[in-house]
């Protein structure tokens, strides 16, 4: 590029070589901004959006966040772990056996008074993909979120879209078919966000999955149908990520219900459940089965267990992945599909204490 302005100063460029600067002047455009995503991505600052591009600046915030964010040490019944090894060996143990399926006895759900899902709605759920719903849940997602495993923000597809398209059109026709995702389509970073100053634990940390792109897509169009039909199946108990209810009614009616049993001194029983590691710890064959009571086509339920069954991890410590290993139980905070997973799960517990009320085990507060 150089010899061809010097060129250019000492006379007027032949076609050629006009057309071989610009397209140099392309490439170092592009690169520039390519290394500003970058710094933008690690530094976590809004502003490189707007196109300041103070380069010591963004290394200096990236630098800061990183000391910050590094794992040192660990705190094991009064034992320090120290070091690379012995720290990464502990994250990997940790997550490996938190993930892992748990054996127990469980009651048979399929006589509990579940609400069901019609069978056009059912349809609704399993017709074939289409390309606007495809696009719509890829522009829904931000550009700028730390990639998974494949190293690809959104913001790729968006800005790459007319020729990408035919191919992801393609990939969902596949997994419409055949319902199988190819192996290492669903591997997930886990990252590890502190809760407090100075972690000593694994539990003062908290778990973010960082999955693949294509599945992200893939996950964000199965939630967004998901999304449309759920509040026919979910009672109005549940409030969260449903259309129309809002997050806070139930501590309202909750407040309500307290000072009124106050003021009219009335006997009154409450429950307060805290689901403890609530989505690390749904059951997969639970959750099938509570789709299945709910009258879930089959299709449907197929494309769910494949999402949730074929996911496998690493964990990122200091930046470095531990190994991969797979996941047996849980659903992962990051994946699209996970808000709304939970709440079919957790309607097992509203409709146990509907059953327990026909059954005069519990009376109402009227």
């Amino acid at each position: 590029m150089v010899e061809l302005d010097c060129l250019a100063e000492a006379r007027q460029l032949d076609d050629a070589e006009d057309h071989e600067l610009r397209a140099l002047q392309v490439d170092i455009l592009a690169l520039s901004k390519l290394q500003n995503s970058m710094q933008w991505q690690k530094s976590r600052v809004q502003w490189l959006k707007e196109g300041d591009a103070n380069t010591k600046f963004f290394h200096g915030i990236m630098n800061s966040r990183k000391r910050g964010n590094s794992i040192v040490s660990f705190n094991v019944d009064g034992r320090v772990l120290e070091g690379v090894a012995e720290v990464r060996k502990h994250v990997f143990d940790h997550f490996k056996h938190h993930f892992r399926k748990v054996n127990h006895n469980r009651m048979d759900i399929g006589s509990l008074p579940f609400s069901i899902l019609s069978s056009s709605d059912g349809d609704k759920l399993v017709q074939p993909f289409l390309m606007e719903e495809i696009k719509a849940a890829v522009w829904d997602c931000d550009s700028y979120k730390s990639p998974g495993p494949d190293g690809v923000n959104l913001g790729f597809f968006k800005d790459f879209w007319e020729i990408l398209k035919i191919d992801l059109l393609n990939f969902f026709a596949e997994f419409h078919r055949q319902g199988i995702l190819t192996k290492g389509l669903n591997s997930t970073f886990i990252t590890l966000i502190p809760k407090v100053a100075n972690p000593q634990r694994v539990a003062e940390f908290r778990p973010i999955a960082l999955v693949s792109s294509i599945y992200k897509i893939l996950a964000k169009v199965l939630a967004n149908r998901l999304r449309s039909v759920i509040g026919k199946v979910v009672s109005h108990s549940q409030s969260a990520f449903i259309s129309g209810r809002q997050i806070l009614d139930g501590v309202l009616i909750a407040n309500e219900l307290v000072d009124e049993a106050k003021r009219e001194k009335k006997e009154l029983l409450m429950f307060k459940v805290d689901f403890e590691k609530a989505y690390d710890s749904v059951d997969w064959d639970y959750l099938d089965d509570v789709m299945k009571t709910m009258h879930f086509p089959v299709l449907w339920r197929k494309w769910i267990m494949e999402c949730v069954s074929t996911a496998s991890a690493s964990v990122l410590v200091n930046g470095s992945p531990t190994d991969e290993f797979s996941l047996e139980r849980g659903l992962r905070q990051g994946d699209p599909l996970s808000p709304f997973l939970f709440l079919l799960a957790a309607e097992g517990l509203h409709v146990l204490m509907e059953a327990m009320k026909l059954n005069d085990v519990f009376t109402p507060y009227s």
